[in-house]
């Protein structure tokens, strides 16, 4: 069944659901979720969350992206992306064999790029990451099996940040297969690149993908082998133990927030925010020396403790929450364009709706591509479509921008 963007995701799990032959009670009962909230989301009168469109798709063995409209086929044509998705799936074929006829260039100039495609990620530019990494990663693949020694893992270290970079592209375009195969290759390059915070991340990047399939509690299981693997740098207080640690806990936190379970995702927050003040200040990871030590701090942890009650219902003392966020300078955009999404959604559902439209506004200005593609944008911006009487231009040319059919 197609999944096209004029309509919402409530007209979408009200359409799969039928197709399944449930009545609202049973999908609500099977899905373990508020069968008023079901109705209302199905009606289009409150806007879905990540947690319930989780649920409700593993009720009915479908993928998260059938209801959230992902992929955005016709927007990555729009943004010329098509090409450079097929030349990274491409790049992914090889991964373990050296190509005689592959040219290489010197470290500095792949060392370079590498830290270009880094600073893409954290602008959220998806269309430079997909068409820096296809060329970087023959490249590192290449060096990878034919150095020696460090120079080897070197380059192993250096394609699990361009793998992990074109990860937020597939995921943020909701193409899960493309998902799998970069971890895949996450997993192969982090096992050989002697260095022990990249299987860390890996782990927190296995768990990222849980979130698109509903399987939080495997999510949560990959966490905590993922703590094992860095317990002793974080008794020591490493700061690279400390930023993984700290991360983990996040992601932790919301793989329970998903769950439901308030108690124990404020609980993770409480460690991660222990890890936060060990550190006493924003630690910015980055290639060379620093290349396994991820970014972490006070303002992600804060960022986060206002999402969590978002997710979990509490806009109100989300809001709150939000006015303690005070990033530094240059904060990742990422991140940013993340709180101001998240920070919109809540303003929605207090009936704040030109705050709301502001929020998804600045969320673009910091983070455009992301502000497109996130699915929770498109469902923010049906919402205060329905809760405008008369929509203003500034509301329906973002909607235009972003690909949602008024």
């Amino acid at each position: 069944m197609p999944t096209p963007t004029d309509i919402g995701t409530g007209a979408r799990i009200a359409a799969y659901r039928r197709l399944h032959r449930l009545t609202q009670k049973q999908l609500a009962t099977r899905a373990a979720v508020s069968y008023s909230l079901l109705v209302k989301v199905e009606q289009g009168r409150r806007p879905a969350s990540a947690s319930l469109i989780a649920a409700v798709a593993r009720a009915m063995g479908v993928p998260v992206t059938t209801f959230t409209g992902q992929p955005y086929r016709a927007d990555q044509a729009r943004d010329r992306l098509d090409g450079p998705l097929a030349d990274l799936r491409a790049s992914l074929d090889n991964f373990d064999f050296p190509l005689d006829e592959l040219p290489v260039r010197g470290q500095a100039e792949i060392a370079a790029d590498v830290h270009s495609v880094l600073l893409a990620r954290r602008g959220a530019n998806f269309g430079r990451i997909a068409a820096m990494a296809p060329p970087l990663i023959d490249e590192l693949v290449q060096v990878s099996q034919t150095a020696t020694g460090r120079a080897g893992e070197e380059a192993h270290r250096s394609l699990v940040h361009v793998y992990r970079s074109a990860y937020d592209v597939a995921y943020g375009l909701g193409l899960s297969d493309l998902v799998s195969l970069l971890l895949a290759r996450m997993d192969y390059s982090a096992q050989r690149a002697g260095d022990p915070y990249l299987m860390s991340l890996y782990g927190y990047m296995r768990a990222y993908a849980t979130f698109a399939t509903g399987r939080h509690e495997v999510g949560r299981k990959i966490i905590a082998k993922a703590r094992e693997g860095i317990e002793a740098g974080v008794r020591a207080r490493e700061v690279p133990a400390l930023c993984s640690a700290g991360n983990l806990h996040l992601r932790a936190a919301m793989l329970a927030t998903r769950q439901g379970d308030g108690d124990t995702a404020r609980g993770e927050l409480a460690e991660a925010r222990e890890m936060a003040d060990r550190l006493s200040r924003e630690v910015v990871g980055g290639t060379g020396d620093g290349a396994h030590i991820q970014s972490f701090g006070p303002t992600n942890v804060a960022i986060h403790a206002a999402s969590i009650e978002m997710e979990l219902g509490n806009h109100a003392q989300s809001l709150q929450l939000a006015k303690q966020v005070r990033p530094p300078k240059d904060y990742f955009p990422d991140r940013l364009g993340h709180f101001w999404i998240d920070t919109a959604r809540s303003q929605l559902w207090t009936g704040k709706t030109d705050a709301a439209l502001a929020s998804l506004l600045t969320a673009r200005k910091v983070a455009p591509q992301q502000a497109k593609y996130h699915p929770g944008v498109r469902e923010t911006v049906a919402g205060l479509v329905r809760a405008t009487r008369r929509t203003p231009e500034t509301l329906i040319g973002y909607a235009s921008w972003c690909g949602l059919q008024l």
